[in-house]
């Protein structure tokens, strides 16, 4: 196991707590698990616009000093949900020793958390097809047919939910 993560993941998200963090903290999780195939400072590079657009939000699971789960969100809309306020979350990700601990749900929490500050009425991103389950288990529902996406070439669904319907 390296260094940098804990002997024993808990078993539940209970001593994981969720913090506001600048992008730096979320970005060697977020490359390690959603970009490994692409250089660090290319991947970086390319999401750099949306990282640092005023409005954007980036959350961070914390085990003690240890980021195991990050995600960002910023205000956008989307053409599926027209006249409605919409909060786009990216770069998901969780360690994969702390992966059905819960620590996905207190992610999507802030997340819920910061669209409603923003009167967002509508959430959505771009989901892989891998963590689609997770996703329609907490309320959000798979539109449209698939994709796969440019950078990483892997299968991907946009998942929508109204903001209340969201169950973390």
């Amino acid at each position: 196991m390296p260094a940098d993560r804990p002997e024993a993941p808990p078993q539940s998200a209970r001593d994981v707590t969720v913090r506001d963090v600048p992008v730096d903290v979320v970005l060697p999780l977020w490359h390690r698990i959603l970009r490994e195939r692409v250089p660090f400072e290319v991947a970086q590079a390319r999401h750099a616009a949306i990282d640092t657009l005023p409005g954007t939000r980036h959350f961070a699971a914390f085990d003690g000093d240890t980021v195991v789960g990050v995600v960002t969100t910023f205000p956008e809309d989307t053409p599926l949900a027209p006249g409605r306020r919409g909060e786009h979350f990216r770069g998901m990700a969780v360690d994969d020793a702390y992966r059905g601990a819960g620590i996905g749900r207190l992610l999507m929490r802030a997340v819920v958390d910061a669209a409603r500050s923003r009167g967002a009425e509508v959430l959505w991103a771009n989901g892989r097809d891998t963590a689609l389950g997770f996703y329609e288990r907490i309320g959000f529902r798979v539109v449209g047919d698939g994709f796969v996406d440019d950078e990483m070439h892997l299968e991907h669904h946009v998942v929508l939910a109204g903001v209340g319907e969201v169950t973390v």
